[in-house]
């Protein structure tokens, strides 16, 4: 096998990589290319790019390296995925990017494009087009259904007129909001009906290898996630985790040959294993499960006929090969210990499966993209992520395991600063935001890095109510936003302190969104740990943001609040920072942007109001036009260079190591 770790195959000077230099401006870029995928033929690339500072997709034959097109939606629009729905032809899906703490929102549009730019066609959405693309098609789509959202189902690439769409009556629970799946004609947008979804409300839905919908996964308000399945393509719906099997949660990932199904599922002892079932007889059978940790995806074989390992994250990712003749199973083990060090995954394949995209990433390689040849056993450099990382320049992520205070076994990681003894060092506490239903990973983080390249060691650690651990360990977060969850934040601190890795007296704690919040109440709660806090976009009085927020606008959202917040008027108030301002005499950085929705400006100035009116320290970085998290690179880099010179002020580190040896971003490719 010839899979040389420092080929660098730039095909283009568009990819070309730039000297490495520790500078905020390269922390505070968004990937410069993200998702890469093969055509159904092999004969081209789709790439997720930064274009002009939107965020859109390159396609590039690949027999000449030259770019066919260059398709963004304008100013204020995102490309938030696509597909390939044939050799000559892609879907792509907008969104709406308001801020860098949240993924840019669907916004329920379809449109389709040829590889060469041309023939573009509004497929489906619920309101006019935005930006260029107001000049597109609209034949055969109903746009007076102002309601609809569209969502990609199935973009059955062999079938390269059609692909499988679902439409959706946003905030309908009547009939007529029932999710209704369409075979979508990708050049005209004419559309006709496949499957209507059991119930009201949003659903997603699985086709079968032969483009007939089988599952149905709906969002009820009432019972939660509900999962329904039909023995046959045109059969009655039947629910999978109802009776004995309540309150689990069970997922089709893919289906195999004929009725066979891998599914996702918690039924066994809470935590997502991998099963598999023959959907005509109902026999099932367990494949894959973690002592500990959640299964996070699976790796078919190179034809898609079937699952050949599962993947699981606790701590460093590691794969479990499944027991089967498959020849890919050898070959994936062959690719992945070609590559030591790093986590090897398949993204994409050819209809024939002899072309493979691979992504390539590690703890200090934000991720390169190889074009693998099955035929060969060969694989070709594309191109980086970030092309600026050199992951020889990077700080190691290190997993750890310590034990909360209730004796609860408790998982996160240390971002160790390049060439530092790990003793004694200046820390920096980094909780997640979410909080629920996320986690950090092993993967590399920009924040993580950025802090540890000017000399801080990083503590993130994934407190209760994280996701990746199983059921019952999300749930001891709920209700737990102040308590549980800001105590296993103290206990990873204490525990890193003990363990002789952090000086105890130069400890500070930063976070955004949930993470903000975490580090005003970690404070609040524990006066004398921390040095300093920097809050970015944290909700400072819960009861208030239930009603303001953008959360707080939508059904689902209240529901979220009630089942994991909680709904007492005491209960909020006891968990609001502001309502306990008086406990907040650690220096504070507060930053904000004006037109954040998800958590409004108006929970920092009610915070900054009462500091001030008890003569509280704090600094302030407020940012007119940004969202949920800054959205401009030029704001986020004052942000990490306000960021350091804060802590560097009252951790008073050592040395901080701003200015590193430059060294060529090729290097370790």
């Amino acid at each position: 096998m010839t899979i040389p770790g420092c080929m660098v195959v730039v095909f283009l000077a568009l990819f070309l990589p730039r000297a490495f230099a520790v500078d905020a401006d390269d922390y505070s870029q968004f990937a410069q290319y993200s998702q890469v995928k093969i055509s159904p033929n092999g004969e081209y690339v789709a790439v997720s790019a930064q274009i002009h500072d939107e965020q859109g997709v390159l396609v590039i034959r690949l027999a000449d390296k030259q770019i066919l097109s260059r398709f963004t939606l304008g100013p204020g629009g995102a490309i938030d995925d696509y597909w390939w729905v044939g050799p000559e032809r892609i879907v792509v899906s907008s969104a709406l990017q308001s801020g860098a703490l949240e993924a840019p929102r669907r916004i329920g549009e379809l449109i389709s494009v040829d590889v060469d730019g041309k023939n573009r066609t509004y497929l489906a959405g619920y309101r006019a087009p935005i930006g260029r693309i107001s000049t597109l098609s609209h034949s055969g789509v109903d746009v007076s259904d102002s309601v609809n959202i569209a969502v990609m189902v199935d973009p059955r690439p062999s079938d390269p007129q059609h692909a499988i769409v679902a439409f959706y009556r946003i905030g309908d629970s009547s009939e007529l909001g029932r999710a209704r799946a369409f075979s979508v004609d990708v050049y005209t947008g004419a559309r006709s009906l496949v499957a209507t979804a059991p119930i009201a409300g949003y659903t997603d839905f699985l086709a079968d290898q032969n483009g007939k919908i089988r599952y149905a996964l709906t969002d009820s308000e009432k019972d939660g996630d509900l999962t329904y399945a039909r023995t046959q393509a045109d059969g009655d719906w039947q629910l999978l985790n109802g009776g004995v099997n309540v309150g689990t949660r069970i997922a089709p990932i893919r289906f195999g040959d004929g009725d066979t199904v891998y599914l996702q599922s918690d039924e066994i002892d809470g935590r997502y294993c991998l099963l598999q079932q023959n959907l005509a007889s109902g026999e099932k059978k367990a494949l894959s499960c973690d002592a500990e940790a959640d299964l996070t995806g699976v790796i078919p074989s190179f034809d898609g006929h079937e699952v050949i390992a599962a993947a699981y994250e606790n701590g460093r990712p590691h794969f479990e090969y499944l027991e089967t003749a498959n020849p890919d199973r050898a070959l994936l083990e062959k690719i992945q210990n070609s590559f030591p060090g790093e986590i090897v995954v398949p993204t994409s394949t050819t209809t024939d499966g002899k072309q493979t995209i691979l992504l390539v990433y590690s703890d200090r390689d934000p991720g390169r993209y190889f074009l693998f040849d099955r035929t060969t056993e060969h694989a070709k450099f594309l191109l980086a992520r970030q092309p600026w990382a050199d992951p020889a320049q990077m700080p190691e992520r290190r997993p750890i395991t310590y034990k909360a205070r209730d004796g609860q076994t408790l998982h996160g990681f240390l971002t160790i600063p390049l060439g530092k003894d790990l003793k004694t060092l200046p820390m920096i506490v980094l909780p997640h935001g979410g909080p629920f239903f996320t986690a950090d990973a092993w993967a590399w983080n920009a924040e993580a890095a950025w802090l540890a390249a000017n000399g801080y060691l990083v503590l993130q650690p994934n407190f209760r109510g994280s996701s990746g651990y199983g059921r019952a360990f999300v749930d001891a977060g709920r209700y737990h936003w102040h308590s549980v969850m800001i105590d296993d934040i103290t206990d990873a601190t204490r525990w890193v302190i003990d363990q002789g890795y952090a000086d105890g007296e130069r400890v500070g704690i930063y976070g955004a969104s949930y993470g903000g919040y975490a580090a005003l109440m970690s404070v609040i709660r524990e006066p004398g740990l921390y040095r300093g806090a920097a809050d970015f976009a944290g909700i400072t009085d819960l009861s208030r943001w239930r009603e303001d927020s953008d959360v707080g606008q939508r059904s689902s959202g209240r529901t979220y609040i009630k089942n994991y917040l909680g709904a007492e008027e005491a209960g909020l108030a006891a968990a609001s920072p502001l309502k306990q301002v008086e406990k907040l005499q650690t220096p504070l950085l507060l930053v904000h942007g004006k037109a954040d929705t998800r958590v409004p400006y108006a929970q920092l100035t009610a915070l900054r109001k009462a500091l001030d009116a008890r003569h509280l320290p704090y600094e302030a970085l407020v940012k007119d036009g940004e969202g949920h998290g800054f959205f401009k690179p030029e704001n986020r880099s004052e942000f990490l260079t306000r960021l350091v010179a804060f802590f560097d002020q009252h951790l008073r580190p050592v040395e901080s190591s701003a200015a590193q040896p430059a060294a060529s971003a090729a290097a370790g490719h």
